[in-house]
């Protein structure tokens, strides 16, 4: 497997940094994450019970490239890849034998014999494939949902590795929630053709979570690149914009690989305006670049409500921009990728609003941070 250095170019930077970038710029994004992958494998490669099926992934790369890089690509594949690389370089307990499972997958997919030796498992997933039988591998497709000319996969992880801290609802209903990712896909491809195409770069496994009791939960986790794990929303239009916000995210995880932009300092935390809880730098440019993409969406959609939306996430991100520039805890590199952000959004918070949306989002704004200002000196 051949692992080469990416670049960005200095335009896809810059239109990345407005919270754009486009097919292209998110495309360079996803393959240096491939490279990523493919580089920590060959780490992991190193140690002798992981050799026989790393030659096995070597065969399937050769007879297929675009069969391996499919499963490299895999979110679970990175996320396996990145544990057990830092487990085997800190000398933790790590399991690299179960690259088996990757080199099985990629196999298949290319058409040849997956003869690999497994480690012992509860259930034998096959990334990318499904829930396979281990005598004769012999799998049940993961669910699939067509989003215009693209196709995600449904996958509830059931061959375990989820990320800390996330429930999987595993007994989700795909004919629901292709209805409703639907839905959404048609606001994206119809009213915000970009956002749906660098989604479509981007995401190829969505998760489902439970329901929330406090409206639509969505996560994505820098390892696990590519998925998005969400609840349902209760309209096209919200679940269109929680999509917006994570495919934010993905673009930032990815861009990270490549740019360091924070110095790092895990001590200091600052206000979110949409979380209830202090966050640190990294979290906080996080956030930044996810409401820049939601004041994206909801800048040109119709109505009050959405006004009032654009009015709260164009003012809370500017705030968040300018507290990031305000740190010095930015590198240089950092500095100019949270000035485009400050820049645009200074631009869209002299653009006229609604003055009943206008009110409305002051409105709600103070009532967040009078409570966040609670709720931290409760806990002082």
């Amino acid at each position: 497997m051949t692992v080469r250095p990416w670049r960005l170019s200095a335009a896809d930077f810059a239109a990345l940094a407005r919270g754009q970038g486009g097919a292209r710029a998110v495309r360079a994004l996803r393959l240096a994450r491939r490279s990523r992958t493919s580089l920590l494998i060959r780490m992991i490669a190193a140690a002798a019970e992981a050799r026989p099926a790393y030659r096995l992934l070597v065969d399937a790369d050769r007879a297929s490239p675009s069969a391996a890089a499919r499963v490299l690509d895999y979110p679970s594949v990175g996320a396996w890849a990145t544990r057990t690389a830092l487990a085997l370089r800190r000398g933790s307990p790590a399991r690299p034998a179960e690259l088996a499972f990757v080199a099985a997958a990629a196999a298949i997919r290319a058409g040849i014999e997956p003869r690999v030796e497994f480690p012992p498992v509860d259930v034998l997933s096959l990334p990318s494939l499904g829930v396979a039988d281990p005598a004769s591998l012999a799998y049940e497709p993961l669910p699939e949902v067509v989003l215009g000319t693209h196709v995600v996969q449904l996958d509830g992880w059931a061959g375990g590795g989820v990320p800390p801290g996330l429930a999987v609802d595993r007994d989700a209903d795909p004919e629901r929630w292709r209805s409703a990712l639907g839905g959404a896909w048609e606001v994206l491809a119809r009213d915000h053709p970009g956002m749906a195409a660098e989604f479509a770069e981007l995401v190829t496994v969505l998760t489902p979570m439970p329901s929330s009791r406090s409206g639509t939960s969505s996560a994505t986790v820098a390892d696990a690149f590519g998925c998005v794990f969400l609840s349902l929303a209760p309209d096209p239009e919200t679940l269109a914009a929680t999509l917006t916000h994570e495919a934010q995210h993905t673009k930032l995880v990815a861009l990270m690989d490549l740019f360091p932009l924070l110095v790092p300092d895990r001590r200091e935390v600052f206000y979110a305006p949409w979380r209830e809880d202090p966050r640190p730098l990294a979290g906080l440019l996080h956030g930044t670049y996810a409401h820049l993409g939601v004041a994206a969406f909801w800048r040109t959609r119709p109505g009050l409500p959405a006004q009032t939306e654009y009015a709260r996430w164009r003012s809370a991100a500017l705030t968040t921009a300018e507290t990031l520039l305000a740190s010095g805890k930015l590198t240089p590199t950092g500095h100019t990728f949270v000035t485009g952000m400050a820049d645009v959004l200074r631009e869209w918070c002299a653009e006229p609003v609604h003055p009943a949306a206008l009110a409305r989002a002051a409105a709600d704004a103070a009532e967040h941070r009078s409570r966040w200002q609670a709720r931290m000196a409760k806990h002082r």
